[in-house]
């Protein structure tokens, strides 16, 4: 077999994906190692097809409403799959989808090409504690379709997807561990965190700072990503408070936004009500290097996931950003951000309470990190945690089950 391969692959997302593992690792990174990749999503407004040098993105027919769209792409992802190996590709690869999954799994063991299905979120799992949640919004009329839809994809996946295929790439130790209590073999897993483009932070350095101008130069605690009122971000706000008793200049940003108005109405309502309507600003959605310029601009950074089975077996990828940014980064313990944390010996864990953000925000703003704390942050990120790195790993991986397959008769 030729060094480089070609992988079919079908994702979730519409294209084109500003999601770093779609825009990074496969289209910039594998191809690089010699793994080409075809990309397989859903349509935003039109149908896509973007080739680049060992990258193609392509998309299903745009229909008239995303529940057509759905079906249309399922469809579609069949027909790729069944042409699979007369189109040249040496593997089939799945993510976050159970039923496309379910059927390109049956065709590739019906044409013999290598199968792996990358888990990113327990979806399956979500729709039946969404179900189950009595908080949730959720019609009552609706509530078992949702969790008998949870649980029939739970047992397709862990019975018939993961335990048949080649490899099963996992996003974290937390998440092999789950996934190995359900029956899956450690052996057949390949842990692939969630990184973060090391060559676009380092082009990033000479970007000019944004500062809230009424702000001036007082010390700025900064926090970036959705503001979903799931993510319980109101602590940050209580913590900050309580923080501001002892540095009365701290200030706190919000870099990002919330698909519900309400989720971020809620969150400067209660900025509002405890007297902090002049030290607390949120910026909106923005592009990633005006998202980075404010953290620029910040002197301390929050990282901040609740804590549960869903987030806990996540990599969150803004923990990363942050120590590549050289950011004084302050997270709970949540687990991949405590693990990174203590291995590269930069940051700060608390255990998530009001009252442990706030000392830890006291702490940084009297005693800054030192230098080589941050450059030791940068330092682990680029050597653990870039899509560089993670992209020679996959890349090996995946030639590995190609050759496999090819030396058993596959």
């Amino acid at each position: 077999m030729d060094n480089k391969v070609n992988v079919i692959n079908f994702v979730p997302e519409e294209l084109p994906s500003y999601r770093p593992d779609v825009d990074v690792l496969y289209s910039k990174e594998l191809p690089k190692e010699g793994v080409n990749t075809t990309i397989i999503g859903m349509p935003k407004t039109e149908t896509v097809n973007i080739k680049t040098e060992g990258s193609t993105l392509k998309t299903s027919k745009k229909t008239i409403n995303r529940h057509l769209d759905s079906v249309c792409y399922f469809f579609y992802a069949a027909k790729l799959a069944c042409r699979a190996k007369k189109d040249g590709f040496h593997l089939i690869q799945v993510r976050d989808m159970v039923w496309v999954g379910l059927i390109c799994l049956i065709i590739a063991k019906l044409i013999k090409l290598p199968y792996t299905y990358w888990v990113s979120f327990l979806y399956a799992e979500s729709r039946t504690m969404r179900a189950k949640d009595q908080t949730e919004n959720i019609p009552s009329w609706k509530r078992p379709i949702i969790l008998a839809r949870g649980l029939v994809e739970e047992f397709i996946l862990y019975r018939i997807i993961l335990s048949h295929s080649d490899r099963v790439y996992v996003q974290s130790d937390f998440m092999l561990n789950y996934i190995k209590d359900k029956g899956i073999k450690p052996s057949t897993m390949m842990v692939v965190p969630m990184g973060v483009d090391i060559e676009k932070i380092d082009a990033f350095v000479n970007t000019d700072a944004i500062k809230i101008q009424q702000w001036g130069d007082a010390p700025v605690i900064a926090y970036l990503g959705s503001l979903d009122r799931l993510r319980k971000l109101d602590v940050v706000i209580t913590a900050f408070k309580e923080a501001k008793v002892i540095v009365p200049t701290l200030k706190l940003l919000f870099v990002g936004d919330s698909e519900i108005t309400k989720d971020r109405e809620f969150l400067q309502q209660i900025a509002d009500d405890m007297g902090l309507s002049d030290d607390f600003h949120i910026t909106g959605w923005v592009e990633t290097e005006q998202a980075w310029a404010y953290l620029k601009g910040a002197d301390i950074v929050i990282g901040f996931m609740n804590r549960g089975l869903l987030l806990d077996v996540s990599t969150p990828t803004k923990a990363m950003e942050y120590m590549a940014l050289k950011k004084a980064m302050i997270c709970n313990d949540s687990p991949d951000q405590q693990f990174v944390i203590e291995q590269s010996g930069c940051g700060r864990v608390t255990d998530g309470t009001s009252k442990s953000y706030a000392a830890a925000m006291v702490e940084l703003a009297q005693q800054p990190m030192t230098q080589a704390e941050l450059d030791a942050g940068y330092n682990y990120i680029k050597n653990n945690r870039s899509y560089a790195f993670i992209g020679e790993q996959v890349a090996t991986d995946i030639k590995k089950v190609i050759n496999h397959k090819i030396h058993n008769g596959g």
